[in-house]
């Protein structure tokens, strides 16, 4: 199947040697309105994924600050010393468990 995705065809296999070659998406003579309704598309997915960002940081934003700020401290750790990393990987786990059993 062929479409035309931001002024340019998007031809699977299906196309094959035919895209570009008579067929009506590739001929350059595709649908405006096709193009913009997957424009539309994308820009309702790009919402919906900013709208479920903005829940997320409200239902469980301070467990994951918790989360990246106990990882971002490893990672600082390990640059500093990469000596005895067993103990420490085993406690850092041992805290990340703690984390995601809280309320």
């Amino acid at each position: 199947m062929c479409e035309c995705e931001e002024g340019k065809c998007n031809c699977s296999n299906e196309c094959g040697g035919q895209c570009g070659n008579g067929n009506e998406c590739c001929s350059g003579e595709y649908d405006k309105l096709d193009m913009f309704l997957y424009m539309a598309k994308g820009a309702k997915m790009e919402l919906l994924k900013e709208k479920m960002k903005e829940k997320l940081e409200a239902a469980v934003g301070k467990k994951l600050d918790k989360v990246a700020d106990l990882m971002v401290g490893a990672l600082m750790d390990h640059y500093k010393s990469e000596g005895d990393t067993s103990n420490k990987k085993q406690e850092l786990g041992e805290k990340l468990e703690k984390i995601f059993e809280e309320d």
